[in-house]
């Protein structure tokens, strides 16, 4: 059976290299037989990325994005749909380059001559300048423990959820989908008040009316669930700003208040179920206008790796029946980074009492991974996580879905950091997809974007896939 081999494929790229010359490096270079192409790039990527950070090896020079301004929505909206929603995407559609173009219009039969498959791709949207991009935006954010609106949108509006179900219908009645894959990545506000958040904002979200109203009929006390995570968030913010800390220590009296207010719990598995049912109403929509498309799920990175209260959250068994596939995040390379950018914000934040050392090394045990393939403290900056971690990740995915869906793990490489160039090793992206077969991954979705993907590292997926093969894998 011919694996599926997707690649993540910013839309610009299209554009700024030709679909023909594109489509032809991914089927050439790796393998590639299937494409996902973003529909709306709301999540902040309207800038492109620096010179530094871009593959020079595509055989079109790349554009330094430091200035550059991209349109946000990269399809062309059909108005007979939106009537359920104020929210429309026309005036972000026809702000910055590349406006009016149509990605999937013009990426469909050139995909179909080469028998590849064509999937939109959506990351939900927060960036900050939406109100200037999306009219009646500010009616759907979120509301923080204070009333105050935060630039968030809130998944239980029904504004927001009919606008993306509007959106939904309106590319698979007008395009030629093979399948759709979204995802949301922002964590939940018991997550970002305890680790510092850094998409949106650290203070707690959402209690706008539709939440209190959802909370309200699963029984959960809105005021105490409110005061508790104010308590939390001015304990917390308070000790960054030189009070003293608490006589019992930090985590003793974290874990004191949430014992205390055991409904700030419960509200951060609220925010949770309704991050996913947006996604069963997508999945619903979908599947009533083309059953056959395959609609999965981007499961994001510290959930998959290194936040083990997100990770606690996400039950793969749980997303088996609004699911066709999975993407868990295996990114092993920019791993490093990431993991030790948040052990500094979750020492600074919580875990004072113990070394950054020390977390590691109990964030390992926790996670499952091996100590002794994977990197140490002073390493993580430069050596990322190994082979073992995309086999051990993605074997836990494929195991808590039980062979019921297929598995496809995002193995990614040459992701950057701080906007420069983080380095891949063509070895070590070989082993890392090969291990990800070896864990039972039907396929692969190859990350993070293609417009940062050297060549080098391409061949490597395409040779792992090859040896797979040979090895009945």
């Amino acid at each position: 059976m011919v694996k599926f081999i997707g690649v993540q494929l910013g839309s610009h790229s299209v554009f700024d290299e030709g679909p023909d010359h594109c489509l032809h490096i991914l089927q050439e270079h790796g393998g590639i037989n299937a494409v996902f192409a973003y529909a709306t790039t709301y999540q902040g990527f309207s800038k492109g990325r620096t010179l530094g950070a871009l593959a020079p090896d595509h055989g079109v020079p790349p554009k330094d994005g430091s200035n550059r301004e991209l349109t946000q929505v990269w399809f062309t909206p059909h108005e007979e749909y939106y009537a359920g929603s104020l929210l429309r995407h026309d005036a972000a559609r026809a702000q910055g380059e590349f406006a009016g173009r149509d990605v999937l219009a013009e990426l469909a039969e050139p995909v179909r001559q080469r028998g590849m498959k064509l999937y939109a791709r959506i990351l939900e949207g927060f960036g900050a300048d939406l109100p200037a991009r999306i009219p009646h935006w500010p009616q759907v954010l979120t509301i923080d423990i204070y009333g105050r609106p935060n630039h968030l949108p809130c998944f239980n509006n029904p504004l927001y959820r009919a606008w993306w179900s509007a959106t939904v219908e309106d590319l698979f009645k007008s395009y030629p989908l093979d399948g759709f894959k979204y995802g949301a990545e922002r964590s939940g506000p018991l997550v970002n008040v305890l680790s510092g958040a850094y998409h949106g904002g650290e203070v707690p979200t959402c209690f706008c009316e539709h939440c209190q109203a959802r909370a309200r009929a699963k029984g959960i006390h809105v005021e105490r669930a409110r005061q508790g995570f104010q308590e939390l968030y001015e304990l917390l913010v308070g000790l960054e700003s030189g009070r003293a800390a608490p006589t019992d220590g930090i985590l003793i009296t974290v874990l004191r208040l949430l014992l205390k207010y055991p409904e700030v719990l419960a509200w951060e598995y609220l925010w949770y179920e309704s991050k996913e049912d947006l996604a069963k109403l997508l999945y619903g929509t979908i599947k009533a206008i083309k059953p056959q498309a395959q609609v999965g799920w981007h499961l994001y990175h510290n959930g998959t790796t290194w936040l083990p209260i997100h990770r606690a959250e996400v039950d793969y068994a749980e997303l088996v029946p609004y699911s066709d596939w999975l993407k868990p995040v295996v990114y092993h390379d920019i791993a490093g980074p990431r993991i030790r950018r948040d052990i500094a914000r979750l020492h600074q934040r919580v875990l004072r009492e113990i070394s950054e050392r020390q977390y590691l090394e109990l964030l390992y045990d926790i996670m499952g991974y091996d100590k002794a393939a994977e990197p140490g403290l002073d390493e993580l900056m430069t050596t990322g996580l190994s082979p073992d971690y995309v086999y051990r990740v993605t074997h836990q995915c494929v195991a808590g879905v039980g062979g019921r869906i297929p598995v496809y793990p995002g193995v990614g490489f040459d992701i950057p950091w701080n906007n420069e160039h983080f380095h891949s090793d063509p070895d070590k992206v070989y082993q890392a997809t090969l291990k990800a077969f070896e864990a039972g991954a039907q396929g692969l979705i190859v990350s993070r974007e293609y417009d940062e993907m050297r060549l080098p590292n391409l061949q490597a997926v395409q040779r792992a896939v090859r040896d797979a093969d040979a090895a009945g894998l």
